[in-house]
């Protein structure tokens, strides 16, 4: 079984999560690729989905062929706490953004939805946080009044 490590580096406050290599495996082998080294980034509150901060993943940690090539895999619009879902959009797909963008969604806390501007949107699940859910969330939602926070994440070997 995979897992990697959540941290909000300033607080110190971290997650493990299991990589539902069963149920969503050429998605949990992507991240597991992306996270060869580990990545760093400032996650932000989402604003339509909920209890969800939203990660995004720089596009040159995968290969844009190989992301809009995921099957739908354990997809959901309804994730639960805990749940870890990935997303990509095409060039102009998100609110006119001309790159691509990839989005790491951490779902924190119950009624969450993935609902966004421009729709539904069922994503891929393709891990969950199994260690330390409870104290991480707390961190997550401190980030809507707190604003973004810087997050690492990186595989557990």
């Amino acid at each position: 079984m995979r897992k990697i490590r959540l941290t909000f580096v300033e607080e110190g406050i971290t997650a493990i999560a299991v990589l539902l290599d069963d149920k969503a495996p050429e998605t949990a082998q992507l991240i597991w690729d992306i996270l060869e080294t580990p990545m760093e980034n400032k996650a932000i509150h989402a604003m339509y989905t909920g209890r969800e901060l939203s990660f995004g993943v720089p596009v040159e940690r995968a290969e844009e062929a190989r992301v809009f090539e995921l099957p739908p895999e354990n997809v959901t619009m309804f994730p639960l706490p805990g749940a870890l879902i990935w997303n990509a959009y095409s060039p102009y797909q998100w609110l006119g953004t001309p790159n691509s963008v990839y989005d790491f969604g951490i779902f924190y806390g119950p009624e969450a939805r993935i609902f966004l501007p421009t729709g539904w949107r069922p994503s891929n699940h393709f891990g969950d946080i199994v260690e330390n859910l409870e104290e991480f969330a707390a961190c997550c939602a401190r980030c809507q009044r707190e604003g973004m926070k810087l997050i690492r994440i990186e595989r557990v070997e």
